[in-house]
C-alpha cells in the first residue's frame, strides 16, 4: 500500500489556520503571563491584609488595655482606699505591739498634783447600806484637762475607800463622777475623760491621725502619750458607744428616706479581701451611720436597714442593690454625668439620645420645685409624663454602642429614674451620701484606713457616733465625759437634738462574721480563747466598778 502525501491545497489549508490561529496564541500566552501576574500581585495583597490584620488585632488590644488601664487610673484617683500603699504585701505580716515577754512598761506617776480629792465611802453604792471593814486605798493619778471651750492641764489624784457590804456579800469601792476607772496599781496613773473624749474628737472628726495627735496634745498641753495609747483608748471608746451606735441603726430603720453609698477602704489585716466603707445618711433625722465590711454586697444594707424597712432608699445604681425588697430612687445625677460623657464623643445624629435623655432629666429636676404646689391629682399627671417620655426615648431605635448601652442601662432601672417626684423626702440625686461619705474618704486618705479589723469596727462606731453629733449641731469634748465617767454599761449619749434616742437593736452580726472570716484568712485557724486564771470570776465586772484599764 502506497504512502498518501499531502497535496499543495492541504498545506495552503494549514499555513492559513496557523496564520490564523497565531493572534490568539500570542493573546493566550500575554493572558498567562498576566495571570502569573496578578497571582503575584494576589499573594503580595494577601500577605498585606494579614499583615495590616495582625496590626489591628494589635492595635485593638493595645487599645483595650489603654483603655483599661485608663478606666483604673480614674477609679484610682476617686476611690483608692491607700494612694502609696504597696501593691504585693506579705501574706503573714508582723502582728502590731511588743513582742511576747517584753518587760511591762506604765505611765509614771507625775511630779506635781494640781488637786487631791478625798472620795469617802459613806454607804454601799448598789443598795445604800452602811458598810463595815473600811480601807484606804491606792491613790489614782489622772491626766486631765479642763473642759472646752478654755482646756488647760491639770493633773488630779483621787483617794478612794473600800468596805464590805453585809447586803450584798462583797467588798465595794467609792467612786467620784468624774472618775472614768478605778484601777490602781499599774494602772493607777490615767488619762482623764475631757482628754480622751477631745483626742478622740480630733481623731474621728477632724482627721487627725494617732500619731501626730501624740505630737499636738504634747505641743499644747506637755503631756506625752504614744500613738498605741489612744488606739486603746479608742477601743474603749467605741465599746461605750456601742448601745448608742444600736440605738442610731434603730432609729435608720425607722426613717422614710435613706441615701446609701459606698467606696474603698483598707485595713492591713483583712487579708486579700478588699473591705468596703458603707455609709447611710437620713436627711430628715440628721444621721449618718458608717458600716465597714468584707463585702459591697446587698447583704451590708440588709444588716443595717433589716429586711422590714418600708421606707425609700437613694443609690447610684450599683448592680448589688436592685433586688433589695424597699422602694429605689436612682440618682439622677450619675445618669447626667453619663450623657455629658457620652456628648464629649458622640457627634450628629448620634448625639440626639444623650441630648433628649439630658433635657428630660433637667426638666424633672425643675419640676421637683413645683410640685409642692400642685394637687395630689396634677402631681400624679406630671409623674406619669415623665415616665412616658422616658419610655418613648428608651423605646426608639439606637444603633450607635454607646447610647445602646446607656439606654439598656436606664432601662435596667426604669421605674427608679423619677421616683424622686413620688417621695416627698427624696432629693433627684444621691449628693447626700456622697456629702456624708467624704469625711471617711478624707480620713482614708490621711490615715491609709485601718490597720486591724477590731480598729475598723472601733471606727465605724466612733464615726458614725461623731458625724451624727455634728450634724445635730453637737460635738464629743462636750458629750463625751459624761459617758465615760458613767457607771451604767447601757448608757445611752442624746446625739440626736430634737428628738430622744429609740432603743438598740441587737448586735449587728456582719462584722462579727467578717472579722471571724479576716483573722481565719490571715493566720489559718481563729484567735485562742483566753485561759481562766485559777479564782477569777467568769461574771462582768460590778456595776459601779470599771474593770478596763485606764489609757
Amino acid at each position: 500500500m502506497g504512502l498518501l502525501l499531502p497535496t499543495v491545497g492541504a498545506l495552503d489549508v494549514g499555513a492559513r489556520i496557523r496564520e490564523a490561529l497565531a493572534p490568539l496564541v500570542d493573546r493566550l500566552r500575554a493572558a498567562e503571563v498576566e495571570r502569573a501576574a496578578l497571582a503575584a500581585r494576589l499573594a503580595a495583597a494577601e500577605r498585606d491584609r494579614d499583615r495590616w490584620r495582625r496590626r489591628a488585632e494589635a492595635l485593638k488590644a493595645e487599645n483595650d488595655r489603654l483603655k483599661a488601664e485608663l478606666e483604673e487610673a480614674r477609679r484610682a484617683a476617686k476611690r483608692q482606699a491607700a494612694p502609696f500603699g504597696r501593691r504585693r504585701r506579705k501574706k503573714d505580716p508582723k502582728r502590731p505591739g511588743r513582742p511576747e515577754g517584753h518587760a511591762g512598761a506604765f505611765r509614771p506617776v507625775p511630779d506635781q498634783v494640781d488637786e487631791h480629792i478625798f472620795v469617802p465611802l459613806d454607804a454601799c453604792p448598789v443598795c445604800r447600806s452602811p458598810v463595815s471593814d473600811l480601807r484606804s486605798l491606792a491613790p489614782q493619778y489622772v491626766d486631765d484637762i479642763t473642759p472646752p471651750p478654755n482646756p488647760q492641764h491639770r493633773v488630779l489624784c483621787y483617794h478612794n475607800q473600800s468596805g464590805y457590804c453585809p447586803r450584798c456579800h462583797r467588798r465595794v469601792e467609792s467612786r467620784h463622777p468624774d472618775q472614768c476607772s478605778s484601777a490602781r496599781g499599774a494602772a493607777g496613773v490615767q488619762l482623764g475623760p475631757h482628754l480622751i473624749a477631745l483626742a478622740t474628737d480630733l481623731h474621728y472628726r477632724v482627721g487627725v491621725t494617732f500619731a501626730k495627735l501624740s505630737g499636738v496634745i504634747a505641743l499644747i498641753f506637755g503631756i506625752v502619750v504614744c500613738a498605741a495609747t489612744w488606739a486603746r483608748a479608742a477601743r474603749r471608746v467605741a465599746r461605750r458607744l456601742r448601745p448608742t451606735h444600736l440605738s442610731l441603726v434603730a432609729a435608720v430603720r425607722t426613717a422614710l428616706v435613706v441615701h446609701v453609698d459606698e467606696t474603698g477602704w483598707y485595713i492591713t489585716w483583712a487579708g486579700m479581701t478588699k473591705p468596703w466603707l458603707h455609709v447611710f445618711a437620713v436627711p430628715e433625722l440628721l444621721i449618718t451611720l458608717f458600716a465597714i465590711r468584707l463585702s459591697r454586697g446587698r447583704d451590708v444594707a440588709l444588716e443595717i436597714l433589716g429586711d422590714q424597712y418600708a421606707g425609700t432608699i437613694g443609690i447610684d445604681g450599683w448592680a448589688a442593690y436592685i433586688k433589695l425588697p424597699c422602694r429605689k430612687g436612682q440618682c439622677n445625677g450619675h445618669f447626667l454625668r453619663r450623657c455629658l460623657e457620652l456628648l464629649e464623643v458622640q457627634k450628629r445624629g448620634a448625639a440626639r439620645f444623650p441630648h433628649a435623655v439630658q433635657r428630660l432629666l433637667l426638666a424633672g429636676f425643675q419640676a421637683k420645685a413645683l410640685l409642692p404646689a400642685l394637687p395630689p391629682a396634677d402631681q400624679a399627671a406630671v409623674v406619669e409624663q415623665f415616665q412616658g417620655q422616658m419610655r418613648g426615648l428608651l423605646g426608639g431605635r439606637i444603633a450607635e454602642p454607646a447610647n445602646l448601652r446607656f439606654a439598656q442601662h436606664l432601662r435596667r432601672h426604669e421605674d427608679e429614674i423619677f421616683t424622686y417626684l413620688e417621695v416627698p423626702g427624696l432629693g433627684p440625686t444621691n449628693n447626700e451620701a456622697e456629702r456624708e461619705i467624704r469625711p471617711g474618704v478624707v480620713t482614708r486618705k490621711m490615715s491609709a484606713g485601718n490597720r486591724t479589723p477590731d480598729g475598723a469596727h472601733d471606727h465605724e462606731i466612733i464615726a458614725s457616733v461623731s458625724r451624727t453629733a455634728e450634724r445635730n449641731g453637737l460635738l464629743l469634748p462636750k458629750l463625751l465625759p459624761g459617758l465615760l465617767c458613767s457607771t451604767d454599761p447601757h448608757a445611752i449619749l442624746p446625739v440626736l437634738a430634737d428628738r430622744p434616742m429609740p432603743p438598740p437593736v441587737a448586735p449587728l452580726p456582719g462584722w462579727a462574721r467578717d472579722n471571724d472570716k479576716a483573722k481565719e484568712k490571715l493566720h489559718g485557724t481563729r484567735r485562742r480563747r483566753r485561759v481562766r486564771r485559777a479564782g477569777r470570776s467568769l461574771g462582768g465586772p460590778h456595776p459601779t466598778e470599771a474593770r478596763a484599764p485606764p489609757a
